[in-house]
């Protein structure tokens, strides 16, 4: 196995474990509920609870200096894609869930892993600019798994103005977060700066505070202070999806970030923040297995990650990262 192929590899097992600990925020949102509390909040408090621990992180590996200095020769970029792919992105997310289950805004968010193929062309200016067609093929694939999936709840589910207002926000929502990662990874390449995944995600979350302090003010302003069950809902967010789950996305991402194929295939693993979640409700909340349905849209994910799996390692097989019969 080429050194390549073992770095597709240990991106795509990141992929793995960030949606793993993404999808424990899902898990502990859930159970807390946020009774009681305004969206606006839920949006902001994530990011404010997040930016204590990074700093803390960033400044103890040294690296804060640095970031700073960066921050300063591009402040800009960091706004810019700062604001898009955390502030605004969260911001519709959960706005969204005023007006669908939150079921159907996680499956609907999961058209994401098209969403960063689709962008390409309009991002980049070299081969990445290429849609890689069997990648396109299997990223619907996923997608089509998760609607199986929704299959059994949509049969007793009326869709009416307010979901497919739910539904709209959602579809923002899924390409903004690829659209402002994407575009930070390029704007920095392009000056040659190369910054950890910690300072990636800690110089996202500082480019973010516009947007954050105008929804904690708007949420102050419509319902006060957050409850305390919120605070702590928000904190465990942060810990577990803020630090540990998009870090090490980010680092997943950053390790194939010249490399289309494999990079559609670590945002494609985010598919599998479902089946995590579902265990962790199975555990938790003593909800039951999936039926029929269910299980086939498991089945058909497993299947189209697995192929793109071999897809992502067969590119760095060849000099060619991708041939012209294999694009659109």
């Amino acid at each position: 196995m080429t050194k390549e192929s073992k770095t597709v590899i240990q991106a795509i097992a990141l992929g793995l474990v960030s949606n793993l600990f993404l999808s424990v925020g899902l898990i502990v949102n859930s159970l807390m509920a946020f009774s009681g509390s305004h969206w606006a909040w839920t949006a902001s408090l994530r990011y404010w609870l997040l930016l204590p621990f990074l700093l803390i992180i960033v400044a103890g590996n040294r690296q804060l200096k640095p970031l700073l200095v960066v921050l300063k020769q591009m402040p800009g970029t960091f706004l810019i894609w700062g604001n898009v792919g955390f502030g605004i992105f969260y911001a519709f997310l959960t706005f969204a869930s005023l007006f669908a289950p939150g079921w159907l805004v996680a499956a609907g968010f999961e058209i994401t892993i098209l969403a960063g193929l689709l962008l390409a062309p309009f991002i980049y200016s070299d081969h990445r600019a290429i849609i890689p067609r069997k990648a396109l093929l299997l990223s619907a694939l996923l997608v089509v798994s998760i609607a199986v999936m929704q299959l059994e709840k949509m049969q007793s589910f009326h869709l009416g103005d307010s979901t497919l207002i739910s539904l709209g926000l959602t579809l923002v929502a899924a390409f903004l977060w690829p659209l402002g990662n994407r575009k930070l990874m390029l704007d920095l390449e392009h000056r040659n700066i190369h910054l950890s995944a910690w300072q990636r995600v800690l110089g996202m979350c500082l480019g973010s505070l516009p947007v954050l302090i105008l929804l904690a003010v708007y949420g102050f302003y419509e319902s006060g202070p957050p409850v305390k069950v919120q605070v702590f809902s928000s904190l465990m967010a942060a810990l577990f999806s803020g630090v540990l789950g998009s870090v090490l996305f980010f680092k997943a991402i950053q390790l194939v970030r010249k490399n289309p194929t494999a990079l559609a295939t670590v945002e494609a693993t985010q598919v599998t923040t479902i089946f995590f979640t579902l265990i962790g409700e199975i555990l938790f909340k003593g909800v039951g297995w999936p039926g029929f349905y269910g299980n086939l849209g498991f089945l058909i994910m497993l299947l189209g990650l697995s192929y793109y799996v071999f897809l992502s390692v067969q590119s760095n097989k060849s000099k060619k990262v991708l041939q012209p019969d294999h694009a659109l």
